[in-house]
């Protein structure tokens, strides 16, 4: 029986560690197909999912940033990998027009 409850205790953590570098590598992908002037909905159709926060400039989300959207920057949108425990994530800025104006990636060590 322990050894069973080992095996699944192993399954699970395999799968979980697989499950977060997909995910990585799938917004790693979406990230660099994101271009200077893409509109919101093109991000969000590269990332194929909504944003996980949406920043606006007087509300800055300081999991990973530390100052907040300002300057040309009117939303940012975050887009996490939770499964990395809140150690990745990637971040698009977008002037007043819709249009990307930055985009960073974010990990922590």
């Amino acid at each position: 029986m322990l050894t069973f409850a080992l095996l699944v205790i192993g399954a699970v953590v395999v799968a979980t560690i697989g499950a977060c570098s997909y995910t990585s590598h799938l917004r790693n992908l979406a990230f660099n197909a994101v271009r200077i002037g893409d509109t919101e909905a093109a991000v969000i159709g590269r990332f194929g999912a909504q944003p996980s926060v949406r920043e606006k400039p007087d509300a800055l989300f300081p999991r990973y940033a530390s100052t907040p959207c300002g300057g040309e920057c009117a939303e940012r949108l975050w887009f996490e990998n939770r499964l990395s425990l809140d150690t990745e994530a990637w971040s698009v800025e977008f002037d007043e027009t819709g249009r990307v104006i930055k985009k960073s990636r974010w990990v922590s060590p």
